[in-house]
């Protein structure tokens, strides 16, 4: 049974039924009440779980200190792979959110085992570098920031956004200027008898009145657009971020895999 359990996990579904029935007789049962902590974040990792019953929690402070639920996995799900491979440290807490029956594996165990079967430490090396494209993979399809902070853009957004930028256009300064001199040549050739006469209160109203609702619509461009950068700055940075400490966890890993190949060879 266990070893059915096993071979639906990526790590090991590509051993041979005989590698996956050893390995199963490594696994400890572990009972953990509704509440209890399996682990937390910053622990030394030394086991890797598989929830047989029961439901676990995976969770992880935010930015301001916050508990933030990252995953909450049911039977049949695992966690810890990463500490079972590379003895870091934990990247999370894990809960038992209701009473739970786990399966631990050791790493040291899982270490003998791998240097008595270089094959499925060869196995495990595909399975990481498989993972690591798909890791790839996703990254690239991330979707663009521009076109989500579009869809999400509402009409007045649309309508402020097109008043910001035409109002910043060279027509619309070439325009103003135009009508403006021809608004005050007018009133001056006619002098009393014009519609606006020195010293031009319409224009200068006018203007006034248009100053104010530009500016507005203005910062409510530059609102947007500083909100824009925010949300691509904290894109960026997330991805890059992930990006890194996947790869240099995925190249530890195999690295740890290639001293115990060149240690059984020695």
């Amino acid at each position: 049974m266990q070893s059915d359990t096993l071979a639906n996990i990526p790590l090991f579904g590509e051993m041979s039924p005989e590698q996956r029935a050893e390995l199963s007789h490594l696994l400890k049962e572990q009972h953990v009440a509704a509440t209890q902590p399996i682990f937390w974040i910053g622990d030394t990792g030394t086991s890797f779980y598989i929830i047989k019953h029961g439901k676990v929690g995976l969770s992880a402070p935010d930015g301001d200190g916050q508990e933030m639920t990252l995953a909450e996995l049911a039977g049949g799900a695992f966690f810890g792979e990463l500490s079972l491979l590379d003895g870091g440290r934990r990247t999370a807490t894990a809960r038992a959110l209701s009473d739970s029956t786990l399966l631990s594996l050791d790493r040291h165990e899982f270490q003998a085992f791998l240097l008595k079967h270089p094959t499925a430490m060869l196995l495990i090396i595909s399975e990481l570098g498989r993972r690591q494209r798909e890791m790839v993979d996703k990254l690239r399809g991330v979707a663009n920031v521009n076109q989500v902070f579009q869809e999400q853009t509402t009409h007045w957004n649309r309508v402020a956004d097109t008043i910001a930028s035409v109002s910043a256009s060279k027509g619309f300064v070439i325009i103003h200027l135009a009508a403006v001199v021809l608004w005050v040549s007018l009133n001056l050739i006619l002098g009393t008898k014009g519609p606006d006469p020195y010293p031009f209160p319409f224009i200068a109203m006018f203007a006034s009145l248009e100053a104010i609702f530009l500016s507005i619509f203005v910062l409510i461009s530059q609102n947007r657009q500083s909100e824009k950068d925010r949300i691509r700055a904290d894109l960026d940075y997330q991805v890059n971020l992930k990006a890194h400490v996947e790869v240099m966890q995925l190249h530890h890993k195999m690295d740890e895999l290639k001293k115990l190949v060149e240690s059984q060879k020695a």
